[in-house]
């Protein structure tokens, strides 16, 4: 486990529904669990068709209580749509209580939790999503054209109608081919940077909203002007793979659920705060 991955933006946090305590204890610990759950999307296309998909998902706890020492909890994960394939817990912080799951628990996984009372995250666990979620935030296509001895690149971002929230930092990085002169790049609108080490050419987009459309375009030479090198009758063009990165705050893709409560034997007030967000690495072949 990574634990110097960085927490994810916390300003909008949803709040879940208090816990009961466990005994009628007067003066029972108060603690305050914050959970940051991070959602990983990695697909692959190929002339729009999927061809590999994978999610990943990892969670971070960070604590606070009005007690100097740790106060264990338990932590129920419900899994209602059955996305969770696989699930490891970080056994420093974590004990898998599973076998004790009783009906009222209404989860599908019960883990024991030991965190220290610090301002920091402390990554708990990961799990792998089945390949049957398959969600699909954007849509990547391009056109290529030749014409004049001249490539033309048209390129265009979707973003699918049903996002829960926009799509923010996009970057979208486009292979270059041998055979077209990076260096005589255009594009519009302006922005396109060309980098001759990696023959890439990068733009960077602050927001992509739910449901709208970017479009690109890049111009090129030809090395020596001639449409030719790519077939008499232009049936083998270049290609252009591209890669889009992005990030949606306050969203997930999976319907994976998180409730803490307290332990019989430490009994607490128990409140208790989310934050979400899932990536996108998004990788497209003509």
């Amino acid at each position: 486990y990574d634990e110097t991955e960085q927490a994810i933006d916390l300003s909008k946090q949803e709040t879940l529904p208090s816990t009961h305590v466990a005994s009628d204890r007067i003066n029972p610990s108060r603690l305050f669990v914050s959970i940051a759950l991070n959602e990983d999307l990695s697909c692959s296309y190929k002339q729009s068709k999927i061809s590999s998909c994978s999610i990943e998902g990892i969670v971070q706890v960070q604590v606070s209580a009005d007690s100097d020492s740790e106060v264990p909890f338990y932590l129920l994960v419900r899994d209602p749509s059955r996305h969770i394939r696989a699930i490891q817990e970080n056994q420093k912080y974590t004990k898998d209580s599973s076998d004790e799951l009783q009906l009222n628990d209404r989860a599908d996984y019960k883990f024991n939790l030991t965190i220290p009372n610090a301002d920091k995250y402390f990554p708990i666990m990961r799990y792998k999503c089945s390949s049957e979620l398959r969600p699909v935030p954007i849509r990547v296509q391009t056109r290529v054209r030749l014409h004049g001895g001249c490539c033309r690149v048209a390129l265009q971002i979707s973003s699918n109608p049903a996002n829960e929230d926009d799509l923010t930092d996009l970057t979208i990085i486009m292979a270059v081919p041998t055979g077209i002169r990076g260096e005589t790049l255009s594009t519009s609108p302006p922005g396109g940077v060309w980098n001759d080490a990696k023959r890439s050419v990068l733009w960077c987009v602050a927001e992509l909203g739910d449901g709208e459309k970017f479009q690109l375009q890049a111009q090129f030479e030809m090395e020596n002007g001639e449409e030719t090198l790519f077939g008499p009758d232009q049936s083998a063009k270049p290609s252009f793979p591209v890669l889009v990165r992005c990030q949606c705050m306050y969203a997930q893709l999976s319907d994976v659920e998180f409730e803490v409560s307290d332990a019989p034997e430490t009994p607490a007030e128990v409140t208790t705060k989310i934050a979400r967000r899932f990536r996108l690495s998004h990788r497209e072949k003509s």
